[in-house]
C-alpha cells in the first residue's frame, strides 16, 4: 500500500478517539446504546471539526455485531473488518453530485436492504451544495425513510439548508477545536511517526489551523516531509504566512515613521505573492494575542519568542492604540475586499498610521475650571485611555474618535438621550430631505447609544457602513444643528467597539474615575465634567444588564 495522509491513518474510529465534540459523541453514543437510534442527522460547523469522522464512526457502531457495553465497535467481526470496502455505506459529495438525478437514483435504491450490516447509511457531505430540486426529492425520503435507513447529512453552511430538511433531522453543532485539544493530537501523532517537532510550534499550527484539527493535521504531515529538524520559520514560509518578527519589525517601522522600510516591507510581500487579506488576518491574530499578552503575560500560552518581540512593543503600544489599530484594520479588509489596489490601500493604511504617531508627540489641552492641562498630566489622569491623543482640527482620525467618545461619556446624562431620542424617531419628517438627501438613508442603520451635552455616540448596524458615514460627519453635524439648534458633535463605533467602551465606562465610574471634557480645538470654551461615579449613573446610561454585581 502507498503512503497514507496523516489525517487519514489518524481518523477516529471510535467516539473514545474522537478529539473534541463530547457533547456531540455522549449523546449520539447514548441514543445508539439505548436503541434510540434517529433515522436522519444534520452536522454543521466548520471544516475539519470531525462531522464526517463522526458519521462513519456511527455506521461503524450501528452495524456492529459484537458492539462492547461502552459502546465501541468490536473490530472484529465481518462488517468491522470491510466497513471501508461496506455497500451498506453510500458515501455522497454533494459538491459534484448536487443535481436532482443523482438524489432520485438514491431514492429509486434507498429501499434496497443492507447486504451485510442491519443498516444501509447515507453520508452526504457538503448538503449545502444540492439544488432546490433535490433538496425536494430529498425530502419526500427523509419524511418516510424505510426501516433499515439512515441518512446523515453534513455542512459547514447550515443556514442554506432548508427548514423543511432541517425539521426533520437531530441536528448538531460541532465547534473548532481549542488549541490545547489539538496540541494534544499532533504531539501523539508526532510521538507515534517518530516526527521531532517542539511544542512551540505545534501551538502555531494549531493557532493557523483556525480551530480545524484536519488542517492542523496536514500542515504537520507536510512539515515532516519538508525537513527532519522543523523550524517556526518552515512553519511560516510553507503557509505563506507573515512571521511574528516581521509583524514586530513593521510595527515599529511605525512607530518609528520609518516610511521607506514600511513601504519597502508592504511592496516585498507583493513581490512575493503573499496573500495580503491573509496578510492583515496575520496583523490582526498578532495584535489579540498581544492584547492578552499586555493584560497578563502568565496567561498567554505561545511561541517564546512571540512573547519576547511582544516584550519589546510593549512600550511602544498602549492597550487603547491596539484596539483602535484592530477595528481600522478590519474596515481596511473589508475594503480591500472590493478594491483591486490592496497594495496601494495597505501602503496608504500605514503611512497614515505613522503619520498620526508622529504628530502624537505634539502637546494637547483639556478643560477643567479654565485651566489648561499638559499632555503628561492628562495621561497621568487618564492612563492608558488618552495615551497618544493628538487633536488636529477638522481631521476626525483616530485621535478624534477616542476624544469624542470620551466627550460622550464626561457629560452623558439619561434626560439628555430622553430628549434627543424624542426627535430622532421622527427626525425624517423634521428636516427638508431634500437639502440632507445624502445621509437620509444611513438614519435607520444607526442607534443612538449615549447622549452628552454636545456630543451623541452612535453604533452602525454595520461595520462596513462606519467609513462611509464618516465621510458625511459634517452633514450629520448640520442635521443636528437644524434639528436641536445644538452643535453636537458625532462619533460612530461598531458593536465591538461598544462593548469595550461600555465595559471600559464601568469599571472606571466603579472605581471613582471621573470623566472630564477635552476641547478638540482647544479653544476652552467649557467647563463641564461629570461628577457622578455611582451604580445609578451606569444603569441610567447603559443599561442594567451592564452591571456585574460583587
Amino acid at each position: 500500500m502507498g503512503y497514507l495522509a496523516l489525517y487519514r491513518k489518524y481518523r477516529p474510529s471510535t467516539f473514545d478517539d474522537l478529539v473534541g465534540q463530547n457533547s456531540v459523541s455522549s449523546i449520539i453514543k447514548n441514543e445508539i446504546l439505548l436503541n434510540k437510534l434517529s433515522h436522519a442527522y444534520l452536522f454543521s460547523g466548520p471544516r475539519g471539526t470531525g462531522k464526517t469522522s463522526t458519521a462513519k464512526i456511527i455506521a461503524k457502531m450501528i452495524n456492529c455485531e459484537h458492539l462492547s457495553k461502552d459502546g465501541n465497535p468490536c473490530g472484529k467481526c465481518n462488517n468491522c473488518l470491510n466497513f471501508n470496502n461496506s455497500s451498506d455505506i453510500v458515501e455522497i459529495d454533494a459538491a459534484s453530485n448536487n443535481g436532482v438525478d443523482e438524489i432520485r437514483d438514491l431514492r429509486d435504491k434507498v429501499n434496497l436492504v443492507p447486504s451485510m450490516g442491519k443498516y444501509k447509511v447515507y453520508i452526504i457531505d457538503e448538503v449545502h451544495m444540492l439544488t432546490t430540486q433535490a433538496f425536494n426529492a430529498l425530502l419526500k425520503t427523509l419524511e418516510e425513510p424505510p426501516e433499515h435507513a439512515i441518512f446523515i447529512l453534513a455542512t459547514t453552511e447550515f443556514y442554506k439548508i432548508p427548514a423543511t430538511v432541517i425539521s426533520r433531522c437531530q441536528k448538531f453543532q460541532f465547534l473548532k477545536f481549542s488549541d490545547s485539544d489539538i496540541v494534544e493530537r499532533l504531539s501523539k501523532i508526532s510521538k507515534l511517526e517518530n516526527i521531532s517537532i517542539d511544542d512551540d510550534i505545534l501551538f502555531e499550527i494549531a493557532r493557523l489551523s483556525d480551530g480545524g484539527l484536519r488542517d492542523a493535521i496536514n500542515m504537520l504531515d507536510q512539515l515532516s516531509s519538508f525537513t527532519n529538524n522543523i523550524s517556526i520559520d518552515d512553519l511560516y514560509r510553507l503557509n505563506g504566512v507573515v512571521s511574528y518578527k516581521e509583524i514586530s519589525d513593521l510595527l515599529k517601522f511605525v512607530y518609528n515613521n520609518d516610511i521607506i522600510n514600511m513601504i519597502n516591507f508592504i511592496n516585498n510581500l507583493d513581490n512575493e505573492g503573499k496573500n495580503l487579506d491573509r496578510f492583515i488576518n496575520d496583523i490582526l491574530f498578532f495584535l489579540k494575542d498581544f492584547l492578552l499578552f499586555k493584560s497578563d503575560s502568565s496567561l498567554f500560552i505561545g511561541v517564546k519568542e512571540k512573547k519576547d518581540v511582544m516584550l519589546e512593543l510593549n512600550d511602544l503600544y498602549s492597550t487603547e492604540l491596539i484596539y483602535d489599530i484592530i477595528f481600522s484594520l478590519n474596515d481596511l479588509g473589508n475594503r480591500m475586499k472590493n478594491s483591486s489596489f490592496s497594495t496601494i490601500l495597505i501602503i496608504t493604511y500605514f503611512v497614515k498610521l505613522a503619520n498620526e504617531f508622529k504628530n502624537n508627540k505634539n502637546d494637547n489641552v483639556e478643560i477643567e475650571d479654565n485651566n489648561m492641562v499638559s499632555s503628561d498630566a492628562l495621561k497621568e489622569e487618564n492612563g492608558d485611555y488618552l495615551n497618544n491623543v493628538d487633536i488636529v482640527k477638522n481631521n476626525y482620525d483616530v485621535n478624534i474618535r477616542r476624544i469624542r467618545i470620551n466627550n460622550s461619556f464626561a457629560t452623558a446624562s439619561k434626560v439628555y438621550k430622553e430628549n434627543f431620542i424624542k426627535k430622532w424617531k421622527n427626525i425624517k419628517e423634521l428636516v427638508d430631505v431634500s437639502e440632507f438627501n445624502s445621509i437620509i438613508g444611513f438614519i435607520d442603520d444607526i442607534e443612538v447609544l449615549v447622549v452628552g451635552k454636545l456630543n451623541v455616540m452612535f453604533m452602525a448596524k454595520y461595520d462596513s457602513l462606519i467609513d462611509r458615514i464618516n465621510s458625511y460627519i459634517v452633514d450629520f453635524e448640520n442635521l443636528f444643528k437644524n434639528v436641536y439648534d445644538i452643535s453636537y458633535k458625532m462619533v460612530v463605533i461598531s458593536k465591538d467597539e461598544w462593548d469595550y467602551e461600555k465595559s471600559n465606562y464601568v469599571d472606571k465610574i466603579r472605581s471613582g474615575y471621573v470623566y472630564k471634557y477635552i476641547e478638540e480645538d482647544n479653544n476652552l470654551e467649557y467647563n463641564i465634567k461629570s461628577k457622578d461615579n455611582d451604580v445609578e449613573k451606569i444603569i441610567s446610561l447603559i443599561g442594567e444588564d451592564s452591571i456585574v454585581y460583587d
